[in-house]
């Protein structure tokens, strides 16, 4: 995977950048309307910035997912900048699963755009907006597999916790700068208790579809694909110790008003988000170069040409 990372095109990485961009922003957007209706703690302040923060996500979102159409295109033209521009291969990446994948997601993207909406109607569609922008990740790559249905409902339930959890960052790093202490430490003792649930079902649906990709045994880890989700797991880990810090230290000192604990916190978050952007970057670069064991022999075709042709548009995008 080092190999291909290190002899990879501009285009290529120009593809792994666009993921990034679009991954983090649409989770962001998609975790602001979820920490909005979930967390009652969250005061008239932090409410008003999530709004902000939901609708520019979804901005940035609606933005870097349209720019990989034009990035597609030129990977089918052999990693040319020509193919950007070309309006057959643009018809054709807008009529393949990405297409239909980034269509789903704008709509979605745009019912997000209502959450400036105060009115109980305005967070409705924007709550509809977010879960449809969720089930654009199931739309395309491993989740048109068989059992197509299953692995569907997997990805968006894995899509929706971990937005959940992302979402929750700005808002708590928020209170813990500007909230007295006894009101951030409130906020973050009910997010803690409701991002458990969000990580073990983010673990449950990640384990269950590696497992119907076939990509959760030993030998898997001989793959490049396996080495990168190997990655993934350490920087997840990190993730997981982190919040487990926050919530059994982090967050009573809060609650006692004890000193410095609300930058202490925020710390915390700044190096928890780092992980998540990692493990996005990780993400990207894996659905890009390599496939799951389970896909066979392609996935190597994949690593050793991914900028060329119909193999890439197969195997060389997961998600």
């Amino acid at each position: 995977m080092l190999a291909a990372l290190a002899s990879a095109d501009a285009v290529t990485w120009l593809s792994i950048s666009v993921k990034v961009l679009a991954y983090g922003a649409t989770l962001s957007a998609i975790g602001s309307v979820l920490v909005l209706v979930v967390l009652r703690e969250l005061g008239e302040g932090g409410r008003t910035a999530l709004r902000l923060t939901a609708v520019a996500s979804a901005l940035a979102a609606a933005l870097f997912s349209a720019l990989r159409l034009p990035v597609r295109a030129s990977f089918l033209m052999g990693g040319t900048w020509d193919g950007a521009t070309d309006t057959m291969i643009l018809g054709m990446v807008a009529d393949s699963p990405l297409g239909t994948s980034v269509a789903v997601r704008l709509a979605g993207l745009a019912l997000i755009l209502a959450a400036l909406w105060r009115a109980r109607a305005g967070l409705v569609l924007a709550v509809i907006g977010a879960c449809i922008a969720s089930v654009s990740f199931a739309l395309r790559g491993h989740a048109l597999g068989e059992p197509r249905v299953i692995l569907g409902a997997l990805i968006t339930l894995h899509i929706l916790c971990l937005a959940f959890w992302i979402g929750g960052f700005a808002p708590l790093a928020r209170a813990a700068r500007l909230d007295p202490p006894a009101q951030a430490g409130a906020l973050a003792h009910e997010f803690g208790r409701r991002a458990l649930w969000a990580v073990g079902l983010v673990v449950f649906a990640g384990g269950i579809t590696l497992a119907l990709l076939g990509a959760a045994t030993p030998s898997a880890l001989s793959s490049p694909y396996g080495q990168m989700f190997a990655v993934k797991l350490v920087l997840f880990a990190g993730v997981i110790a982190l919040a487990a810090v926050n919530k059994l230290t982090l967050t009573p000192a809060l609650l006692t008003g004890a000193p410095g604990a609300g930058a202490r916190l925020r710390r915390s978050i700044g190096v928890e988000a780092g992980l998540v952007a990692g493990i996005l970057v990780a993400t990207a670069a894996l659905t890009t170069l390599s496939a799951p064991p389970g896909n066979g022999d392609s996935a190597q075709a994949a690593l050793s040409a991914p900028s060329r042709g119909a193999a890439h548009q197969t195997y060389g995008e997961a998600s």
